[in-house]
């Protein structure tokens, strides 16, 4: 079995937060860290206020520091739809921003970054499922935002519409040199962008179908050389040569790769459709149902090479995997 933490330390976090009628808020930064910020009331609320929300927030109001507000403001109205895809809007231009946002709302969840600094940092934070970005901006342009978006393996898979009011090949063809997946031109139709957004989403969903079957049929195929498909071949292999150690973990799978074990889950969840556990957990099992085609050793050996230290619980998940214990496996197979 895979050695892994439960996760939930932060939510329990956040439900004492809560229990004390704080807040609790992330900021990150790449290459220097994430800060996670606990804000509580300093001195005791009358026990009745708790009874009355609005009362408790209004008296918390007091205790809390202007950035706070500021910072509370502009991420509550964000509420993510989990049957819509997500978009990231990067635009400077708050009204143009709003024309956007407001025709693409009721398609995707849409978050929002004036500048390219702020995108960067909402891209690592809320992994959106494609960006729409603006060219010309301040902090960051969108073509820098779009390097380090297609640059950092934690963003690589996350495509990119890049838009402008420069009109030229040149123009164009610097913005694709960059990763983007597509450039189009102030003023544009709506429902040109609109159907480029749902035809690249649907693309990405088909590649990840293409991928959850190639895992299931050849755990070890080689792939096309593009970053996508050179990172999931690096996972696959990392988990094939670990494949007979018990103790190989998704943690240790994601320092190999040098991704977080959050982003290592996203990627690995939109290529394959499986969570790295499932992943490494089905490779297992698929050499397992190899080695039982080849009648050469017994069902507790396989079990052992395979990375499984206990006999019952690969006989379990054999059977989970396969619809049939591994000992009728064999004799189908065999006869």
């Amino acid at each position: 079995m895979l050695n892994l933490g439960s996760g939930i330390g932060l939510s329990i976090t956040k439900e004492f937060v809560k229990l004390h009628r704080g807040r609790i808020y992330v900021e990150s930064e790449f290459n220097q860290g994430s800060c996670f910020t606990v804000m509580l009331p300093v001195r005791q609320l009358d026990a009745s206020l708790y009874t009355d929300t609005d009362h408790v927030l209004e008296h918390e109001q007091n205790y809390l520091p202007d950035s706070w507000s500021q910072k509370q403001a502009a991420t509550s109205n964000f509420i993510r739809d989990a049957k819509k895809p997500t978009v990231l809007l990067v635009e400077d231009n708050d009204d143009f921003r709003f024309y956007i946002k407001d025709n693409l709302k009721d398609s995707f969840n849409i978050i929002e970054a004036e500048n390219g600094k702020k995108g960067w940092q909402k891209a690592l934070s809320m992994h959106p499922n494609l960006v729409v970005s603006d060219i010309s901006m301040p902090e960051m342009s969108g073509i820098d935002l779009c390097k380090k978006l297609k640059s950092d393996s934690r963003t690589t898979h996350i495509p990119v519409i890049l838009l402008t009011a420069l009109i030229g090949e040149e123009q164009q063809l610097k913005g694709l040199e960059t990763g983007a997946t597509d450039y189009m031109t102030k003023p544009f139709n709506f429902e040109i962008l609109l159907s480029k957004i749902k035809n690249i989403l649907s693309q990405q969903e088909q590649m990840r179908k293409t991928y959850q079957k190639q895992v299931e049929v050849t755990p070890t195929e080689e792939y096309v050389e593009s970053p996508d498909e050179l990172f999931i071949k690096k996972v696959l292999l990392l988990i094939d040569s670990n494949i007979s150690n018990p103790n190989f973990s998704v943690e240790k799978l994601s320092d190999d790769v040098f991704v977080s074990r959050y982003t290592l889950y996203k990627k690995i969840l939109s290529m394959t459709g499986k969570t790295p556990n499932e992943l490494v957990r089905s490779m297992r099992l698929k050499r397992a149902a190899q080695l039982l085609e080849t009648g050469h050793l017994t069902i507790s050996q396989i079990g052992h090479k395979v990375g499984f230290k206990s006999q019952k619980y690969f006989v379990k998940a054999f059977k989970a995997e396969f619809d049939v214990i591994p000992s009728r496996y064999a004799e189908k197979i065999l006869g």
